[in-house]
């Protein structure tokens, strides 16, 4: 199979979805980090998702791979025993997959956080911290958010200080209480102990398996077809996507680029390529022009927290208009 076979175009709009995460004690301070890996989201970066197992920008249409998120927040009750520190809304953009519970994405960065609290959560209900407890047993301190009720009187440092250090370093707002006790599954009420205990088992493997899935879903992947035309028209050319010349858009010189490695690197149906100069890229009419050197491999909004769409074979950005553009080098015939 074509190592680039079958990518996933990209999404123009960033999505939102609803994530938890561990909270893990740095530097005197906290850091976000994925539940099922020592992946830490570092505050004011974009946490770009990679594939560990094959050669393929993540998410992989067949593959598992991608920052996933929830559409629906009562997802996030279905975590049992791997339930996180801290929930919240996260801003996702790039390639983007969808499923019927919500979606994964190649980027993505935390909009509103709170702590809640862990026992709670893996019970199925959310509900604020009041209080933290500390775990040392993996080699780093892990931060476990308490209710009173799952404090047990115990005399426990306030949660208060610590949300408030972690959403100054992120330089995010705070989710609302009133989000976060909305949070329940649906069948809570419904389930016995032995019945809850064995969804809960269930339920970690299958969101162990996909990586801190807490969208996943055994559906085919309904990938979005959405895709943005940049630069204007006028300054592109399609690149192996037909045999015939292009239609005429008012510009002279305009023609068919037969390079099936190019169309197959590009998310876009109209690969846009481009000429690297000291301080800029200047696009070129076709990229059959031997002044192209570089093309565009994806792009993503251009304000803050939003640097994680380029890759490490990003050679060049641009801005246009609200989005940062990513140039890579023309590949070898």
């Amino acid at each position: 199979m074509h190592p680039f076979g079958g990518s996933v175009p990209l999404s123009p709009e960033e999505v939102e979805g609803w994530r938890a995460w561990s909270v893990v004690e740095r530097d005197g301070g906290y850091v976000l980090s994925s539940l099922t890996r020592a992946e830490v989201w570092e505050p004011g970066e974009a946490f770009a998702a990679v594939c560990s197992r094959k050669r393929h920008p993540a998410p992989g249409r067949r593959c598992s791979c991608g920052v996933y998120a929830a559409a629906d927040p009562n997802e996030l009750a279905r975590l049992g025993r791997i339930a996180g520190a801290a929930v919240g809304r996260v801003s996702l953009w790039g390639r983007l997959v969808e499923h019927s519970r919500g979606c994964r994405a190649s980027a993505a960065y935390p909009t509103r956080l709170r702590l809640v609290c862990v026992s709670c959560l893996s019970d199925g209900r959310g509900e604020s911290a009041v209080v933290i407890d500390r775990d040392t047993s993996a080699g780093r301190t892990r931060l476990r958010p308490l209710c009173d009720d799952h404090a047990n009187g115990r005399p426990l440092p306030q949660a208060g200080p610590v949300e408030t250090a972690l959403l100054a370093a992120y330089r995010v707002d705070v989710l609302p209480e009133e989000a976060v006790r909305r949070i329940v599954r649906p069948d809570r009420k419904r389930r016995g102990p032995s019945r809850i205990a064995a969804w809960t088992a269930a339920a970690a493997i299958a969101v162990s398996v996909a990586v801190g899935a807490v969208a996943v879903t055994n559906d085919p992947a309904r990938v979005a077809a959405s895709s943005v035309s940049l630069p204007p028209p006028g300054l592109v050319a399609h690149a192996g996507r037909q045999t015939g010349p292009v239609p005429r858009t008012g510009d002279d010189g305009l023609r068919t680029v037969p390079h099936a490695k190019l169309a197959a690197l590009s998310p876009f149906p109209t690969v846009h390529c481009g000429t690297v100069t000291g301080t800029d890229v200047v696009p070129t009419l076709s990229c059959a022009d031997p002044a192209s050197d570089v093309f565009v491999e994806n792009f993503g909004p251009a304000g803050e927290h939003r640097s994680g769409t380029c890759s490490t074979y990003t050679v060049a950005k641009t801005l246009r208009g609200d989005r940062v553009l990513c140039w890579r080098p023309m590949p070898s015939s």
